[in-house]
């Protein structure tokens, strides 16, 4: 790409920066909502599970809890698909979990390696990996490993790093096992599906469709059976998914990111923007890029104020973007190469 342009790409990247930063300070000012010891989305995913280990089956467990913590059951989009959690009951605890996820991460950092380090070169690839680990760092607190969310995330970036190392059909069948844990991995797949269709890879695009109406058969016998648990005692929210929390919701999901939850919301501001550079100058950045795109433009729209741990999903793999970012940033403001810059 020319300099003068690349160098107008970094200057509004930059600039974006800046902005999200100060509006995230703003933001920082109103008091958080906190919420009681036991009380939130983690502790009655923990009680679900609890109940499974005493006998229970999933869906009168999962009733059973949601009701009792005052959850409006009576849409089935309130209720998880019981994959994660029969996974975990089956498990002695949830340190079994912790393990299986970290060592799926620790592959998935080998493969972002191993993928960088031949797009971009060992610096750009031992950047990522400090980023990815910074993400990662949340795999060790145990309540976030109940979250449907921290494991279809981990599984998504596993994806990633499979295409990206010319592993096609591995992605495929991981993006799938990831649908199969959160519905909200849909638009992922669709994204793999015109991404093979674009790229002529008609095994991989089968593969994809199979395991699609694999899952759709799938949701309908949960929709059948979550059926059968309503009753009268069972609510509705007020308010829908659609809440349109905008650029506050979505930066509040993009820190639900290991060391980056615990800081200023502001650290987050800065780093977004500069990430999303990074998709643009990574050469084969397109699946990632559009990956994250999809998701930061979703959460705008949909998601509830105490939602924002749905950043899980797609988190790890916006930590692809950093590094890429950050060179840019120099190729564009301080290279000497007129050819130089955001490629």
């Amino acid at each position: 790409m020319p300099r003068r342009k690349a160098f107008l790409i970094v200057l509004l990247a930059l600039t974006a920066a800046v902005g999200l930063a100060l509006f995230a300070t703003s933001k920082a000012a109103i008091p958080a909502v906190t919420r009681a010891p036991g009380v939130g989305d983690s502790a009655t995913y923990l009680r679900i599970v609890e109940r499974m280990r005493g006998g229970a089956g999933y869906y009168s467990a999962a009733h059973q809890t949601l009701l009792a913590d005052d959850y409006g059951t009576a849409s089935v989009f309130n209720w998880r698909t019981p994959t994660w959690a029969e996974l975990l009951a089956h498990l002695p605890s949830i340190r079994w979990a912790q393990g299986l996820l970290a060592g799926l991460a620790m592959i998935s950092v080998l493969l972002a390696y191993r993928m960088l380090r031949n797009d971009g070169g060992p610096l750009i690839a031992i950047g990522t990996v400090f980023a990815l680990a910074i993400n990662f760092v949340g795999l060790g607190v145990e309540e976030s490993i109940v979250f449907t969310e921290v494991a279809a995330g981990t599984l998504i970036l596993f994806s990633v790093c499979a295409y990206g190392n010319g592993w096609r059909n591995l992605g495929a069948i991981a993006a799938i096992v990831a649908l199969f844990i959160r519905e909200l991995v849909g638009p992922y797949v669709l994204i793999c599906m015109w991404l093979a269709l674009r790229e002529k890879q008609w095994k991989e695009l089968k593969l994809l469709g199979v395991g699609l109406a694999a899952y759709f058969a799938y949701f309908t016998w949960h929709w059948v059976m979550v059926m059968h648990q309503i009753g009268e005692a069972d609510r509705a929210y007020s308010s829908g998914w659609l809440q349109f929390g905008g650029l506050g919701f979505v930066l509040e999901t993009a820190q639900f990111n290991g060391l980056l939850s615990i800081v200023s919301l502001g650290w987050t501001a800065l780093m977004l923007p500069i990430a999303l550079l990074g998709f643009v100058a990574w050469p084969k950045g397109l699946r990632s890029g559009l990956f994250v795109v999809t998701y930061l433009g979703l959460f705008a729209i949909i998601g509830k104020p105490f939602n924002t741990y749905w950043g899980a999903l797609y988190t790890p793999v916006l930590m692809l973007g950093p590094a890429w970012g950050l060179y840019a940033i120099y190729e564009g403001l301080f290279s000497h190469d007129h050819n130089a810059g955001v490629t």
